[in-house]
Parts: structure tokens; sequence; C-alpha cells
């Protein structure tokens, strides 16, 4: 039986190539982007991507959703389970992108970046995780980074709204411990090649193909535990722990590995008083009687 994944920002790009690998691993696939016409701008669309799957004897369910729009989110989970019986992974790699500093990024677009990461983010796992944790099983992955400092600077405005989408992968996690499902984070060693580095000519040598990517998605759909739950992961690194050491198949220039532009290391985000029992909810209700005691 084929199980199905839902794919949010899948037009193109590594949400294309996340779709075309998880239907050659017999997923039906709810490929889910707001773009509908693929243009000489932006090449590729949910009909186009659709198209490539099935053509190569996947199913696939096209399906137009911004992902500013709640309704347009929730109505791509329901229509992925109504057209395939089921879902089992749930991808959101949907993104709004503006490297700026604070001073130079308007609300105007802090609010868009907010709205289609963190918030797009927030609304597709609440609707998917009634039907996950009813089925007792699912997977969660979100295209965010680790966290670390170095990641913030001359970006904060865009960080903050990625790094929100890692909070929600760490912070779930703790509520989903022995439900079956769970929630991960992914996030590429290098840099993958898309249009938009074509448009800017970045070097094939400083690039890898969108497969990394797809590659390490497919892995821990189909990893059979929990021990990825509320893990930020690297595809590389990942990769690696499942017996992978050749990473040339990637190269975009053959002839060159390209420069690795995450760090090798993350820092712990535990503390030592981690599993200490602070009774937060009992501490909330009281402050809230308090406050309206006074009212």
């Amino acid at each position: 039986m084929r199980k199905a994944a839902l794919v949010v920002g899948a037009s193109r790009g590594i949400g294309r190539q996340i779709a075309l690998s998880l239907s050659k691993n017999r997923y039906g696939v709810g490929v889910a982007s707001k773009t509908e016409t693929s243009t000489e701008t932006l090449p590729g669309s949910i009909y186009t991507v659709a198209a490539e799957i099935e053509a190569e004897g996947g199913r696939a369910e096209p399906m137009v959703c911004n992902t500013r729009s709640e309704e347009d989110i929730k109505e791509a989970v329901q229509k992925c389970i109504k057209e395939f019986g089921r879902l089992d992974v749930a991808v959101y790699n949907a993104g709004s992108i503006t490297w700026d500093k604070v001073i130079n990024t308007k609300t105007k677009k802090y609010d868009l970046m907010n709205e289609v990461n963190a918030r797009g983010a927030y609304i597709m796992v609440q609707e998917v995780l009634p039907h996950f944790l009813e089925q007792k099983s699912g997977k969660i992955i979100l295209v965010s980074p680790p966290i670390y400092n170095r990641f913030f600077k001359g970006k904060t405005p865009y960080s903050m709204s990625k790094v929100a989408m890692t909070v929600l992968v760490h912070g779930l996690a703790n509520e989903l411990q022995g439900t079956g499902v769970s929630i991960s984070a992914l996030w590429p060693a290098t840099v993958i090649r898309s249009h938009v580095t074509d448009k800017l000519k970045v070097p094939l040598k400083l690039m890898r193909t969108p497969d990394i990517f797809a590659d390490a998605v497919v892995k821990i759909a189909g990893d059979p535990t929990e021990k990825l739950n509320g893990q930020a992961l690297i595809d590389e690194d990942y990769l690696r722990t499942t017996g992978v050491s050749d990473f040339s198949m990637y190269r975009c220039d053959s002839d060159h590995e390209p420069s690795r532009m995450m760090p090798q290391r993350f820092p712990s985000l535990l503390v030592e008083e981690e599993d200490q029992n602070v009774p937060l909810s009992a501490a909330q209700e009281n402050t809230n009687s308090d406050i309206n005691s006074k009212l």
C-alpha cells in the first residue's frame, strides 16, 4: 500500500525534488503551492510537478495553497487525506526570504516572512496533528535551521521567522513523546542549486543538487523510530548517520566538492535543570487568579 505525503512549497527547487523523491519511494504526494502557472521568471508549478510524478508512474494531487491563508493550508491537508485515504508525512518547505538588516527591513516585508515561514508552518502542524495522533504515527518535517548566533548576522528579521519554526520543532517534540508522531527540522549543509542561484550566477562548484536534501527527507520519513523527534538536522550530517559517505553524486560541478556553509558542530540548547519538573501550569493558574481578583 502506498503511503501519502504532503509537500507544502513543492512547485520548484528543493520542494519539487522532495515531491519527486517521495513519489519514487512509493508515496502518493500532495503537491501544494500557490504557483499555478509556470513562467520564464518562475519555471515550475504544482501542475508541472504533478505531471512529472505521474509520467514516472506515481500518483500526485496538485493543490493550490497560498501559505498566508489558513484556509488554504487546512484545505490542502484535508484534501490530501481525502484523496489518498491517509497521510503519513507532512513537509513544510514554503518560504519567504529577504536577507537584510533590521533597519532596512520594513514591517510589511517582515510580516510577509513571518506569515509564510513561522505562521504557515504552525498552521500546517496544527492541522496534521489530530490525524497523526489518532493513527499513532506520522512524520512532520520543517525546513528550518539549527539555532546558533552566526545564522542571525545580517539577516535578523528573516532569522526570526525561520528560527521560530525550529522552536516549534524543539517545543512540540516534548508533547509528542510516546505518541508515535515525530517532528524534525532539516537544513542544507551547502548551497543548493535552484532557479534563484542560477539567476544570481552562483558558481556550480559551490553548490549541490536538491537531491541531497530530498534524499534526507525520504530517509527521515522512513525512519521507524522516534529518535529524530525534536532534532534540528543538517542533510549531509544526517545522511552520514544512515551510512552515506560519498557525496560526489550530489555535486553540481563533478570536479569540485562544494564548501560547507554550516558549522560542523552546533551549541546545545539544554540546561542543567532540563529534567526538573517545574509546575508552570500551576504557577500560571495562580498568577491568573491573582490578576482576576484584582480586576
